[in-house]
């Protein structure tokens, strides 16, 4: 499903590799955690996994695709495979909670009643149903990262992307998101990579 070979990458700016010759491989369906302090190359893997930035040496596969051969014109065709949920939430402040979700498929030109039927499953999977009409303003945190959560599933991507999902709640939040990770995981097959610097998050992952 995924899979990095000898993958280096390093910023033109520092004199030194952000990851140095990485390999590992991750299954279908697995629920995983990347876990490591600030500036150890975390986000660059994410950076790296969505097609944003290009190894130096190694190749990157996921799904199949060596990401690392896309044409700059593919990537957003690629990235409709990868959900990305952010630690800073990014909801659109003017759409509601169900808009939000449903703008995700919209981009993507599916037919009305289908979106509806999807952002409906959604809700009941991230337990937002009495929140669909509101406005992100008016969610707590947790509220607000299960909608971001919801709006990264909607399109049943191959691979999710939890770049610090809990890094802006308390640990009681924190334990519900993770929680409901492992749910998708488990309901939608969903292959999960969490990337972390929290011990305890990490320990909830599979691997």
């Amino acid at each position: 499903m995924l899979e990095f070979r000898n993958v280096t990458f390093q910023y033109d700016v520092e004199d030194f590799n952000i990851i140095d010759d990485l390999s590992f491989h991750i299954g279908k369906g697995e629920f995983v955690s990347v876990i490591g302090p600030s500036g150890c190359g975390k986000s660059t893997l994410i950076k790296i996994l969505d097609g944003e930035e290009l190894p130096d040496d190694g190749e990157v596969f996921v799904n199949g695709i060596n990401v690392g051969k896309l044409r700059h014109a593919k990537v957003p065709l690629y990235r409709r495979n990868i959900g990305v949920i952010f630690q800073d939430f990014r909801l659109l402040p003017k759409m509601t909670v169900f808009e939000n979700i449903a703008f995700a498929l919209e981009v993507l030109a599916m037919e009305k009643t289908a979106i509806r039927r999807r952002v409906r499953e959604v809700l009941e999977l991230v337990d937002l149903q009495d929140k669909a009409k509101a406005f992100p303003e008016q969610l707590s945190g947790g509220q607000q990262q299960r909608a971001t959560i919801g709006r990264a599933i909607a399109n049943h991507p191959k691979v999710l992307i939890a770049d610090e999902p809990t890094g802006n709640l308390d640990p009681e939040k924190s334990i519900e998101i993770i929680q409901l990770l492992d749910k998708i995981n488990q309901v939608e097959k969903t292959t999960i990579v969490m990337v972390t610097h929290s011990v305890k998050a990490a320990s909830h992952a599979g691997r």
